[in-house]
């Protein structure tokens, strides 16, 4: 589904959906410089954009780095479908970083959807390394649809290949 209109809606939702500190430079998710992501996917309902995932694939799991669909789909089960389906479908567990508990409103509801889709806490304290100089690290908890995976080498694989840590 390579579609400019899809890619143009994905940017704009990508802004509005994520803090600065939570955001790559939109030219290295569509021009990744990494044979491992990130691998932008459109998601649809039907004919109409639904959202987007970006996905890095390490063998040993896949990332979700960023997911999210269009405000006026959200609660309607959408995400929650495709957030099955990728897990469903991969051939190694799914990982994703998620704010800690009280750190705003919204923090807790997203581990409570990200739990009914098939995902685990992982007992880890997990530090998302900065996206550029100037923005902050964020204290964040990992999970995983595989609850044995080991977070320290999921964060040891992160902080190399995607945030550049090495």
């Amino acid at each position: 589904m390579a579609n400019t209109d899809f890619a143009s809606q994905a940017r704009r939702l990508y802004m509005e959906s994520f803090p600065p500190e939570e955001r790559r430079p939109w030219e290295g998710i569509v021009n990744p410089e990494s044979d491992y992501g990130p691998d932008l996917c459109h998601l649809t309902d039907g004919e109409s954009y639904a959202g987007f995932m970006t996905l890095w694939d390490f063998g040993t799991f896949r990332y979700l780095e960023h997911f999210a669909t269009m405000p006026e789909l959200r609660g309607r089960g959408i995400g929650c479908m495709w957030m099955k389906k990728l897990i469903e479908s991969s051939s190694s567990p799914v990982v994703l970083e998620v704010e800690r508990p009280g750190d705003n409103d919204m923090a807790e509801r997203r581990i409570g959807f990200y739990r009914r889709c098939g995902m685990y806490l992982l007992d880890y304290d997990y530090i998302q390394p900065p996206y550029a100089p100037g923005l902050p690290e964020v204290p964040l908890l990992l999970m995983s649809s595989d609850p044995a995976l080991d977070p320290a080498a999921v964060a040891a694989t992160l902080h190399r290949e995607v945030y550049g840590r090495r």
